[in-house]
C-alpha cells in the first residue's frame, strides 16, 4: 500500500508535453461536432444535373367522350336546320354561291362590288319600268269592253230577257207519237208484256207535259191499261224530240189462244199518250212480234 501511494504522487508529478496542444486545438474549433452548410451553388449544380424523365412531374387529363358526340350532334342539328331552311325557300343550290364573290372582276372587297351592282339592276328595272307609257293598258282595257258589249250583244233574247216558259194543255195538234219497241216476258204457253219504248216530238209553240199512257193489245179490246210515262218524257219544251222507256204496272198478260187468229208475230197495239186532264196528246197503232223469239 505505501509503495503504491508512493508511486501515484510520482506519476502526478510528471508531465506529458502533449497535453497542451491537445487543449489548445480543442479550444480553437469549438463547433467541430457540427455538420458544415451547403453551398447554394453546388445545391443547384446538383439540381441541373438531376436527369428529367421518370423523375419529372407528371400532369394527367381527362378525356370525355359523351361531350364531343354531344358538341358534334349539336353542329350536325344546326346545320340541318340552315339547308331545310334554304330548302323551304325554292332555292335551287343548297350551298351558297362563292363563286361571284371570287371572280376575276370582283376587287378587294368582293361584298361590297356584288351589293353595287345588285343595286344598280334594281335602279336600271325600275327606270325602265317607269319609262313604259300607260297608254296600251288603257287601249286593252277598251278593246276589252267593247268584246264584252258585243257577247252580250250577240247573246239570244231567251238569256238576255227572263221570259216566262209558256205551256201548251190543250188541242195538241203538233205532237207525235212512235212506238218503238216491247219488252216481253214469254212463259211458254203465254206471256207478258212488262214494258215499251217510244219517242215523243212536240213542235208545239209551247211545252207540254205528258202525263201517262192508255194501251190495248189486239184481242184484249176490253181490257184497257193505264201506265205513267218516264221521267225524262215528262216535260217537252217546243221542237223537241225525246225518246224515252215506261214501265207497264203490273205488266200485261196475253195468250195466242185470245189473239186472231194465234198469229203472235203480229199483234196490233194501239197505244195513246194523254196529259194530266186525261186529254189524247198523240197515238199511234202498230203491229208487234209478241212471239216467244
Amino acid at each position: 500500500m505505501n509503495l503504491e501511494e508512493e508511486e501515484q504522487p510520482q506519476l502526478q508529478g510528471k508531465i506529458n508535453p502533449f497535453r497542451g496542444s491537445q487543449q489548445s486545438t480543442e479550444k480553437i474549433i469549438p463547433l467541430k461536432g457540427l455538420p458544415r452548410p451547403k453551398q447554394p451553388q453546388q445545391e443547384k449544380s446538383k439540381l441541373q444535373d438531376k436527369p428529367q424523365g421518370k423523375e419529372g412531374k407528371e400532369f394527367t387529363i381527362t378525356l370525355k367522350p359523351w361531350k364531343f358526340v354531344k358538341g358534334f350532334l349539336i353542329l350536325v342539328l344546326l346545320l340541318g336546320v340552315f339547308f331545310a331552311g334554304r330548302l323551304s325557300v325554292g332555292e335551287g343550290s343548297v350551298l351558297p354561291d362563292f363563286s361571284t364573290y371570287f371572280s376575276s372582276d370582283s376587287g378587294p372587297s368582293g361584298l361590297a362590288t356584288g351589293d353595287t351592282e345588285e343595286a344598280e339592276e334594281q335602279e336600271a328595272t325600275t327606270e325602265a319600268a317607269e319609262e313604259v307609257p300607260a297608254e296600251p293598258v288603257v287601249e286593252e282595257n277598251a278593246t276589252e269592253e267593247t268584246q264584252l258589249a258585243e257577247d252580250e250583244t250577240a247573246l239570244p233574247a231567251e238569256e238576255t230577257e227572263d221570259k216566262p216558259e209558256k205551256f201548251v194543255d190543250e188541242e195538241y195538234s203538233q205532237v207525235t207519237l212512235s212506238l218503238d219497241g216491247v219488252y216481253k216476258d214469254w212463259k211458254g204457253t203465254w206471256g207478258k208484256i212488262k214494258g215499251v219504248k217510244y219517242t215523243i216530238t212536240n213542235n208545239e209553240v209551247g211545252t207540254v207535259k205528258p202525263h201517262h199512257f192508255s194501251m190495248i193489245v189486239e184481242g184484249y179490246e176490253d181490257g184497257e191499261k193505264h201506265f205513267d210515262v218516264g221521267i225524262a218524257s215528262q216535260r217537252i219544251k217546243s221542237e223537241k224530240t225525246v225518246s224515252d222507256e215506261a214501265a207497264v204496272t203490273g205488266g200485261f198478260a196475253y195468250s195466242p189462244v185470245t189473239i186472231p187468229d194465234g198469229d203472235l208475230t203480229k199483234v196490233r197495239i194501239s197505244l195513246f199518250l194523254l196529259d194530266v186532264n186525261g186529254e189524247t196528246m198523240a197515238s199511234v197503232h202498230q203491229d208487234m212480234d209478241l212471239s216467244g223469239n
